[in-house]
């Protein structure tokens, strides 16, 4: 394998845990206990609506691998030394699917029976009803659905939808899915998903929480904190992953400040600036990610497409320390 495939490999792999994070699996693990404990009331759901490579799906990921697992292996439903990827696939305590491109509610009932490994066809109405059944039948306890942006209201509807779509609209038909008492949903989508799908009241007052993921603000004591948690325990990670001899240390001197001016607060983004860091370092063959690496990563993938200018030369613009 190649250096830079080793490293992205490797960067598929990481995982970092944070106080946010974690909060958000205790969100998750609430709303399975009301499946569980009021199987046959109305349901409601959990939203998580902020900017792209904020961390929704990776908290997501980490849930899967970790808690759903756990329970999975605990139920005696697959051997505990089956690969935890491998399970968090298969089971079926935790339904999550990603939308892509403009989705319909039909297509959200095939992609919620793809998961379930059914196959099946038919209108809109009749997919939704086998969704119902086959969840109730499989004892699914969440179903998490990222990237909701993707789902078009009736007035927004594409040409190709079917035609005789629910005329109520999405978000009618997700507040219909949680009445009939299924069982909750996450939904996950980028800031603007928010007034896309709840700006209708009925659908808005079932939210439970809204679980934050937002930019992290660098001048909010409690937000920076958690940058700097984050970038501490990436750093060793890379050496723990076989990367690299020594620990990189990327709280060293200025470079939280600089990495969360590039990142806008984003620790995806952040992720993705260290990884080509570590390819060039890799490639230069030294024993760790130094600051000199990450601003070549930065001049390399980071502008144009995050930030106009390079803050590793220049020092931070204060006014964006944010």
């Amino acid at each position: 394998m190649s250096i830079r495939g080793k490293i992205w490999s490797a960067f598929n792999d990481i995982r970092i845990f944070n106080d946010r994070l974690l909060d958000a699996h205790d969100i998750f693990d609430d709303l399975r206990q009301v499946t569980r404990e009021s199987p046959q009331e109305p349901k409601r759901c959990a939203t998580i609506f902020a900017p792209t490579h904020s961390g929704k799906s990776m908290c997501v990921k980490t849930y899967l691998e970790t808690r759903v697992v756990d329970e999975a292996i605990k139920r005696g439903l697959f051997p505990k030394d089956m690969k935890r990827n491998e399970i968090a696939s298969k089971q079926r305590i935790v339904i999550y699917i990603t939308l892509e491109g403009v989705t319909t509610i039909k297509n959200l009932a095939e992609e919620i029976l793809r998961a379930l490994n059914v196959e099946a066809e038919g209108n809109t109405q009749q997919l939704l009803k086998l969704c119902y059944d086959h969840i109730v039948a499989l004892g699914v306890e969440l179903i998490i659905v990222d990237e909701v942006q993707h789902l078009r209201p009736t007035k927004q509807r594409s040409k190709y939808a079917e035609k005789n779509e629910n005329d109520a609209g999405i978000a009618n038909t997700l507040k219909v899915m949680l009445i009939r008492g299924v069982c909750p949903m996450v939904f996950i989508g980028v800031t603007e998903a928010r007034t896309l799908l709840f700006g209708d009241d009925q659908l808005d007052g079932r939210v439970l929480e809204e679980i934050s993921f937002d930019r992290l603000d660098y001048g909010v004591a409690a937000q920076r904190e958690m940058f700097i948690e984050y970038l501490g325990m990436l750093g060793p990670k890379l050496k723990e992953h076989g990367l690299f001899e020594e620990e990189s240390n990327l709280l060293d001197g200025d470079i939280p400040e600089c990495l969360h001016v590039v990142s806008g607060g984003r620790v995806g983004y952040v992720s993705r600036i260290v990884e080509q860091a570590a390819v060039i370092a890799a490639k230069a063959g030294s024993p760790c990610v130094l600051r000199s690496h990450l601003e070549a990563a930065v001049d390399k993938w980071a502008i144009p497409r995050l930030i106009d200018y390079n803050p590793f030369p220049t020092g931070v613009r204060k006014a964006e320390l944010k």
